[in-house]
């Protein structure tokens, strides 16, 4: 009888001992913080994509054109019907120099001009002979010649379209291409093209075998909205390398029709080289030490990736991850394999 109780004793130790550590157990698991916290991560599609082989270069946009403007001589400025910041077209009338000498010219010249009319009439009657007649009309052809030099150098006309961005003297003031200072314009008035811009540039050796006249360039500026920044233009490429620098000279021209942009400006002109259909990638951003964290079921799998072509945006994905799975993109840095997370919009 005695030893019938022992054993039901010992026999009820044991059954409340795993009890008690069954309990203690699931006690311990719905304590562990790991299960009860999620990281929050961004995630992004493994998707296929068109993908761009670019190469970036840094330039400086400047005027298409200047033309500084100045009479040969030296003069008093009778109007400067254009101030600075105007547009003027090509053609028009941008200075008006003393025209005292070109009127006295052009009074010597109208006397000359009917005699040279009336000797053609004569030769053709045999009137004068023809050593008079040439005589006559080399002097009209000089004294013309005058006159249009004259008339050049008076009225001042712009060679293009374009803003005006100096004046080196105002009206009634004596201009002197002698008396500039260093630093001062070099004419009498200067013409700005301003529609377009160019960025002049160079090249390596090995970016200049796929860099083609009429190429089309993608540009960054920091002082206007990459929505307002127009597309630019390879204008040339300079088949012949500098002998200094071993580089090739590239000019892109850049329409600006809204006027957003302005000489002096720094860009980033960005030109593709190459491009790849059809690419499975994802975010640069969701690559980390060659690794891919692919979400099934709120846990984040780290996947080992072979990588191909790599650009500012994307990565291509050769194995390791399937088209279409969910990656994290934010939050992946220190994330642990199997982590539990949660996906933040």
């Amino acid at each position: 009888m005695a030893r019938s109780t022992a054993y039901l004793v010992i026999a009820f130790c044991c059954i409340f001992a795993a009890v008690f550590s069954g309990c203690a157990k699931k006690q311990k698991l719905a304590d562990n913080p790991a299960d009860r916290i999620r990281i929050a991560v961004a995630v992004d599609t493994a998707a296929r994509r068109t993908l761009y082989q670019e190469h970036k270069f840094l330039g400086v946009l400047a005027a298409y054109r200047e033309a500084d403007l100045a009479p040969m001589a030296p003069g008093r400025v009778q109007s400067l019907p254009a101030k600075i910041g105007d547009f003027v077209r090509q053609g028009q009338i941008v200075a008006k120099m003393d025209d005292a000498q070109l009127v006295a010219t052009i009074a010597q010249f109208q006397p000359i001009k009917s005699q040279c009319e009336r000797s053609r009439s004569l030769i053709e009657s045999n009137a004068i002979s023809k050593s008079q007649f040439e005589a006559i009309e080399a002097q009209y052809t000089a004294m013309k010649r005058q006159v249009e030099s004259l008339q050049e150098n008076t009225v001042i006309k712009a060679p293009f379209s374009g803003v005006i961005t100096s004046r080196a003297v105002e009206e009634g003031e004596v201009y002197s291409s002698m008396g500039g200072m260093p630093g001062q314009p070099k004419g009498l008035i200067r013409v700005t093209q301003l529609d377009p811009l160019k960025v002049d540039l160079d090249i390596d050796d090995q970016t200049v075998q796929y860099v083609r006249k009429g190429m089309a360039v993608t540009l960054k500026v920091d002082q206007v909205p990459d929505s307002l920044t127009p597309r630019g233009k390879v204008e040339y490429v300079n088949p012949q390398a500098n002998s200094s620098s071993r580089t090739f000279g590239m000019r892109v021209v850049v329409p600006n029709t809204r006027k957003t942009l302005k000489p002096g400006y720094f860009v980033e002109v960005h030109i593709v080289l190459d491009e790849k259909k059809d690419a499975l990638s994802v975010p640069r951003e969701a690559v980390v030490d060659n690794r891919v964290f692919v979400v099934r079921d709120s846990t984040a799998f780290a996947r080992t990736v072979s990588l191909g072509w790599l650009t500012d945006a994307w990565a291509e994905i050769l194995s390791g991850v399937d088209e279409h799975a969910l990656v994290v993109v934010k939050g992946n840095k220190a994330l642990p394999d199997s982590a539990r997370i949660s996906i933040q919009q």
